[in-house]
């Protein structure tokens, strides 16, 4: 046991279109380098997934960890592997001398177009629920919950929808997410400093999106955070940190040029048409 600064992106995919090499590479580039940096002996640099209901990269990360070599190929890993920890929701990914702790968690889609990320875990519910049903059923797991900023996504009834959350449900668990997608002439929204006086803490992390391109910026936006670290558990001395609530959460941003903004924003939209 150690006690260190983790650094932490707290909103993670692995999107097909990475390859999983370049996201890890970048991951600790980018973490290493965040402002404020940390001595490497005195940090842990983490990834916190969010993985959608059709994935699994953690799933195959701790195949890989735990002798499954056909999970090398499919992810066509060449400079990093994992390795176990003693936890069913975490692994260290290692390239040499560098190590990242990877942590599961899922992202869920609610019925009324807000996400809940829920960390930590490999439990699962489907997309569709209501919100509120999301945040009753995952209060009882002991993990953090995060309602996470998208642009849009908290405006007029659903920026209402998000303060009664807020109020009925607030707990050292809940957070709400800045992300790595905002860019950088759009202020921090004023519902973080709502939700500071209530207690509900920003969790930020970059949400990477699904365009080639992307894998660069993971790592640029997250928190620093210090915990006591038990390296055979990772995830729980990280969880244990963050449950507390008079833990101190300093973070950190790189947020989107106004041209990136504009072609991921162009590029979501026609996603979804063609999905539609």
């Amino acid at each position: 046991m150690s006690t260190v600064t983790a650094v932490v992106d707290a909103h993670v995919h692995i999107h097909p279109c990475y390859r999983p090499d370049d996201l890890l590479s970048n991951a600790f580039e980018n973490l290493s380098s965040a402002p404020g940096r940390v001595p490497r002996e005195a940090r842990a640099l983490f990834l916190l997934m969010t993985e959608c209901a059709s994935d699994d990269y953690f799933g195959t990360l701790y195949g890989i960890a735990h002798g499954d070599t056909a999970g090398i190929e499919k992810l066509a890993l060449r400079h990093w592997t994992a390795v176990s920890t003693e936890e069913e929701n975490s692994v260290l990914a290692v390239s040499g001398e560098r190590q990242l702790f990877i942590v599961a968690g899922r992202q869920i889609a609610c019925r009324e177009g807000l996400e809940v990320l829920v960390l930590g875990t490999t439990r699962r519910l489907p997309d569709g629920l209501p919100i509120r049903d999301v945040l009753s059923e995952t209060a009882g797991w002991g993990v953090p919950r995060v309602i996470p900023w998208g642009p849009g996504k908290w405006l007029f009834k659903r920026g209402r929808l998000l303060i009664q959350l807020l109020e009925e449900f607030r707990h050292p668990t809940l957070f709400l997410g800045d992300e790595g997608g905002r860019p950088v002439f759009w202020g921090y929204p004023q519902h973080f400093g709502r939700a500071a006086q209530m207690g509900v803490r920003d969790l930020p992390g970059t949400d990477p999106l699904p365009f080639a391109h992307d894998v660069t910026k993971v790592g640029r936006m997250g928190l620093r955070v210090p915990i006591d670290l038990d390296r055979a558990h990772p995830a729980a001395s990280l969880l244990d940190a963050l449950r507390e609530p008079t833990t101190a959460l300093e973070r950190f941003a790189v947020l989107e040029s106004p041209l990136r903004f504009v072609r991921n924003q162009i590029g979501m939209q026609l996603r979804k048409r063609r999905v539609a």
